[in-house]
This record gives structure tokens, C-alpha cells and sequence, in this order.
């Protein structure tokens, strides 16, 4: 299946025209393929990083988060500790959960 592109003109600061043109070298590709994955790689970690910053403001669920990141759930749990998140669940927390589901599975 071929995906279909569109050209797009854009004006870029001529020292990142620079590096991107020493990348190109280095990686053998030319500047339009470079460009291409570092339009891709950007949008993804702005697609994280909003989900981040949703989730932290507890306007969005985790798996919330998750899907619109484009992530699994544990791919978001592990970038959320990556950018710094601490949670505020604590060993207790899980202690009274086990508590709870011991008499649910008890009844």
C-alpha cells in the first residue's frame, strides 16, 4: 500500500538547515527523507508530551493519555516516570486494595 505525500514548503533557520544537511551526510539519506523523520519523531513526543500534561492535570485518564499518545499503557506509564511523574499511590494504597479484593473473593 502506497501512502500518498504531499509537498509542503517551509522556512527553517539556516543553521538547523545546517545540521540537517550534516545528517543527511552521516546517515546517507537526503535532506527531504531527514526532514521527514524528524517531522515524525516531533510530532509523536509533542503528542506524548500533551498527553503528559493532560493526564498531570487530571483532565485525561491514563489510558486516555495512552491512546492518544499512541501508546500502550505500560509504554505511558514508562514515559510518564521518564519525565518525571510521581505518583501519589502509595504501597498502602495497594495494601487496602488486596484487602478489598481478598473479601470480594471471599463472599
Amino acid at each position: 500500500m502506497k501512502v500518498r505525500q504531499e509537498a509542503v514548503g517551509v522556512r527553517l533557520p539556516k543553521e538547523l538547515l545546517r545540521q540537517i544537511e550534516q545528517l543527511s551526510k552521516e546517515d546517507q539519506e537526503d535532506r527531504s527523507t531527514i526532514i521527514r523523520k524528524l517531522v515524525i519523531l516531533g510530532y509523536s513526543n509533542l503528542r506524548k508530551d500533551k498527553a503528559v500534561t493532560k493526564y498531570r492535570r487530571g483532565e485525561w485518564t491514563l489510558s486516555e493519555a495512552a491512546h492518544q499518545a499512541g501508546l500502550t499503557l505500560w509504554e505511558m506509564e514508562r514515559y510518564l516516570v521518564e519525565q518525571g511523574f510521581q505518583s501519589s499511590y502509595s504501597t498502602d494504597d495497594i495494601a487496602r486494595e488486596i484487602q478489598l479484593l481478598g473479601r470480594a473473593t471471599a463472599r
